[in-house]
């Protein structure tokens, strides 16, 4: 049985994608991860007011593959996402407090040669501060994608896909690339949403740097509005395995994009792609939130990419 990168982080799922995806689907980075867990603290501050508070945000996920075939050359791809993000602090005029996410995920995979690889992913999700469930917080979505290995020490990948977002409709076009550039540098990640530069200072220790985009949103029950996380963070992280197949990765990271705001149902962007607002921007209905620090404590399971 094969285990799968993230090449799609699901940093909230579909942000992909930012999300779609902390939960990937293509060998990359020297390893596979099926078990992920992480904690985020993000100290905030209204823009221009001296309030501060925080979030805490919480996510778990798993992916699982299936062989269909002896050779493993397809399978099926089985998994979820859950997400909670938990505001707390004086913040006036924002009338946010929890919202959670979950995302079941359905894909399936084939290899059509040695350099050639395909993955289709379904992406539902509820998001949602689970006040007032109903069939409006399920949204829908996609991708595929294409990965091809150049050559031992370098692949890339193509992803595109859609999904219905709160804030309007969302398509996914992300260029991905994975390069091993010596014994102890690597890098790889899905422009324009992640990058990452490692460095393995040793047997069980690396550095970098990398950069993470998130663009996600969950409907209100109050007055039927909408909150969306967008940020983009550019963060130097260490890593450690704890194990064999278990790392713990600590990163501290800026916000030079941080919009968490509360919009009227209707207020939306004509379309996104991945993170990036085409048209006209909607008008947000809470105080803007300051650029900021964000630092985040990862657990994941990892088996090494043959």
């Amino acid at each position: 049985m094969k285990f799968f990168d993230r090449g799609l982080r699901c940093l909230p799922l579909f942000s992909l994608v930012l999300g779609l995806l902390h939960c990937a689907t293509s060998r990359a980075q020297g390893y596979a991860e099926g078990v992920g867990l992480s904690y985020e603290v993000l100290p905030l501050k209204l823009s221009g007011r001296e309030a501060a508070f925080r979030a805490d945000v919480y996510r778990a996920n798993v992916i699982v593959p299936l062989a269909v075939s002896a050779d493993s050359s397809h399978g099926l791809l089985l998994g979820a996402s859950l997400e909670a993000l938990r505001f707390s602090g004086e913040r006036p005029g924002f009338a946010v407090n929890n919202v959670y996410g979950f995302s079941p995920i359905v894909g399936y995979r084939q290899r059509i040669s040695p350099r050639l690889e395909l993955t289709a992913l379904a992406l539902p999700a509820l998001n949602s501060d689970l006040r007032d469930v109903r069939a409006a917080d399920i949204t829908w979505g996609g991708v595929g994608r294409a990965t091809f290995r150049f050559n031992p020490r370098r692949a890339y990948r193509l992803t595109v896909g859609y999904r219905q977002q709160f804030y309007g409709p969302q398509y996914v076009l992300l260029l991905g690339l994975d390069w091993r550039l010596g014994q102890r540098w690597r890098l790889f990640g899905d422009l324009p949403t992640t990058v990452n530069v490692s460095y393995a200072a040793g047997p069980r220790v690396n550095v970098g740097f990398n950069l993470n985009g998130i663009n996600t949103a969950y409907r209100l029950q109050e007055q039927n509005r909408y909150f969306q996380y967008l940020q983009g963070h550019y963060g130097l992280f260490a890593e450690t395995y704890l194990s064999p197949y278990w790392a713990l990765r600590a990163t501290a990271a800026y916000a030079v994009t941080r919009r968490l705001e509360v919009y009227a149902q209707n207020d939306q962007w004509p379309a996104t792609i991945d993170y990036i607002g085409l048209g006209q921007a909607p008008t947000p209905l809470s105080p803007r939130i300051a650029k900021g620090l964000a630092f985040r404590l990862a657990l994941s399971y990892r088996v090494p990419a043959p």
